[in-house]
């Protein structure tokens, strides 16, 4: 007796499930260009759904730019290894990751949501919509860490900072991954400050 056999995601992870598959490539390319393009994903609106946006979770899940192994291979990189992302409307460090949906050699994505909103355009072109896909970028291996969803509005938007602030957002402790209330860390709040 035939039967239909449901996969279900787990979407309960620290980091989504991507292909584990070799990564070849002589790692030689600093700036690879690409088209980026942006759009939802089963573990990002998961952990949105669970209201985990300001967990490491979610940072892995939104925080991710997912592409071909070919194209990881060309700069060397491999799974949670970390890279830049640029295009003019700004920059911003996220995860690398082998994409489910390969081969995409010269396309990366990045899930929607905060990381995401610091590269595309917020311009609306009288669409009320920015442009989220088929935008021009270039991506490049880095050292530096992926922001939690905080410490991103912080740096970006210069949230949670006061306006002498500015200069020392690079070095200040991270905010972590409970909520922020008029700049200060959750731990530190009293009874009346809420």
């Amino acid at each position: 007796m035939g039967g239909i056999i449901m996969h279900y995601a787990n979407t309960y992870l620290s980091k989504p499930v991507v292909p584990d598959v070799e990564i070849v490539g002589d790692g030689k390319t600093k700036v690879l260009k690409c088209m980026l393009n942006t759009g939802s994903d089963i573990y990002q609106g998961a952990c949105k759904k669970r209201g985990s946006t300001l967990k490491e979770e979610y940072k892995n899940a939104s925080g991710t730019c997912y592409m071909d192994p070919r194209d990881m291979g060309k700069l060397g990189v491999k799974n949670w290894d970390t890279v830049l992302v640029k295009t003019e409307w700004g920059e911003v460090v996220v995860n690398a990751a082998v994409s489910r949906d390969a081969p995409h050699e010269g396309t990366v994505f990045i899930c929607k949501g905060p990381w995401a909103n610091t590269v595309v355009s917020p311009d609306t072109y009288c669409c009320s919509d920015p442009t989220y896909k088929g935008i021009h970028c270039t991506v490049e291996k880095t050292d530096r860490e992926v922001l939690l969803m905080a410490d991103l509005m912080r740096w970006v938007y210069k949230k949670y900072v006061d306006s002498d602030d500015d200069d020392v957002v690079e070095h200040m402790e991270s905010l972590g991954e409970r909520p922020v209330y008029k700049g200060r860390k959750w731990e530190e709040l009293i009874d009346h400050d809420i």
